[in-house]
């Protein structure tokens, strides 16, 4: 394959603690400062375009998926919204178990699912062998925000039924996209 032939290849900035990634594109033109969705080693995340490379090493550390919209900036604002406070819960778990690791913060991933807990130094054995516990407060509280409850039923009460017609916005509001339960209107199918 010549230079030519290559793929375009970006150093992007993905995570919370600003972790940098190469990401190829396929055809996609990217410049810097776009926000993208990506597929790197630890899984779907949300990343900026920091600058093109014609660097060899480190190639195929991820993939292009689509340029952010949206509907993709909300979800991760929500994320990271709901992180803080359920970091502070993990946190509190941690002191009333009696451990004595400082959590800096537990960092989602696009997908809502994938968790990095971040401690300040090295987690000791005891908490190790409690990151299922420290996973489960996290998820308990992500779960009983007012923002999961949005995502699984919609913005409204019939919102998405055949009578109430959606939320009445051009093919739906932006929280009923992301739940799947919007419909635009009464031709909509």
């Amino acid at each position: 394959m010549t230079q030519s032939d290559a793929q375009p290849v970006y150093f992007v900035r993905t995570g919370t603690s600003s972790g940098y990634q190469t990401i190829t594109v396929g055809l996609e033109n990217l410049h810097r400062g776009n926000r993208i969705v990506c597929r790197t080693a630890r899984g779907l995340e949300i990343g900026e375009v920091l600058c093109e490379t014609q660097s060899e090493h480190d190639h195929g550390h991820g993939r292009w998926i689509r340029n952010a919209g949206p509907e993709d900036e909300l979800l991760w604002s929500k994320l990271l919204e709901l992180s803080q406070n359920a970091s502070d819960a993990c946190q509190r778990y941690l002191s009333d178990s009696g451990l004595p690791d400082v959590l800096l913060e537990v960092e989602p991933l696009l997908d809502g699912k994938t968790l990095f807990f971040h401690f300040l130094g090295e987690p000791t054995d005891a908490t190790n062998h409690r990151v299922q516990q420290l996973a489960d407060v996290y998820q308990e509280q992500v779960s009983n925000s007012d923002f999961a409850k949005l995502l699984e039923h919609g913005c409204g009460p019939g919102c998405g039924t055949e009578a109430k017609s959606g939320c009445g916005s051009n093919g739906g509001c932006t929280s009923c996209g992301l739940a799947k339960k919007c419909k635009s209107g009464p031709d909509s199918h």
